[in-house]
């Protein structure tokens, strides 16, 4: 009776071991669960945000500051839209004059053999001044020479915003990882096939 006592409780104490061992393990195994889901969203938001120069290089061309965007690097932004900025305003303020006084040009030119000189007001002024052909002429001239400078300012800054996107996409996808590895080989070359020539070689090897 004793011995049947004993194998009963011996038997009820192996059974509620057991069934912690069993709890303890699905624990282990919700926590592992968790883990690889956590590492799964990490590595879709690493794909997702995948710097790829051709995509930073073709939005750049589209829309300045675009690929600096694609590349994360928001504290460019200011300075390329301080650079079209400053050059769309030169841009308009020398073509608005440019037309203004293209017109009393014509004018001038047209009442030459009449008058030597021609009132005109100056631009967004009360006042005016006298102005002959030649004098209205290097003001316009200046004025147009002025724009299309800008226009061209404009044109090198779209380019540079373009190249700096693209050097700074491959850069930033550059691997720099240490399984890149340098190893130098001995070699044996005979150009003459009687004289051995002795030398070495450097091979990278991409881990």
């Amino acid at each position: 009776m004793k011995k049947l006592l004993f194998l009963l409780l011996l038997m009820t104490f192996s059974a509620k071991v057991f069934s912690q061992k069993i709890v303890v393990d699905s624990s282990k195994i919700t926590v592992k669960d968790t883990l690889v889901k956590k590492m799964s969203k990490k590595d879709s938001l690493k794909k997702f945000y995948k710097i790829i120069p051709r995509v930073s290089t073709i939005r750049s061309a589209m829309v300045p500051g675009w690929g600096q965007i694609n590349n994360r690097q928001y504290w460019k932004l200011p300075f390329i839209a301080g650079a079209f900025g400053v050059n769309i305003f030169f841009i308009i303020y020398n073509d608005t004059r440019y037309h203004y006084y293209k017109g009393y040009l014509q004018q001038a030119t047209n009442q030459q053999a009449t008058a030597s000189t021609i009132n005109v007001p100056l631009y967004n002024q009360d006042l005016s001044r006298d102005y002959n052909v030649n004098q209205l002429n290097t003001i316009v001239s200046g004025y147009r020479r002025n724009r299309d400078g800008s226009y061209l300012l404009l044109a090198v800054v779209w380019a540079a915003n373009i190249v700096d996107a693209n050097v700074t996409a491959h850069l930033k996808t550059f691997d720099m990882t240490d399984d890149i590895s340098l190893k130098i080989q001995p070699t044996i070359t005979s150009p003459d096939m009687m004289s051995p020539v002795f030398g070495a070689k450097l091979t990278f090897a991409f881990k």
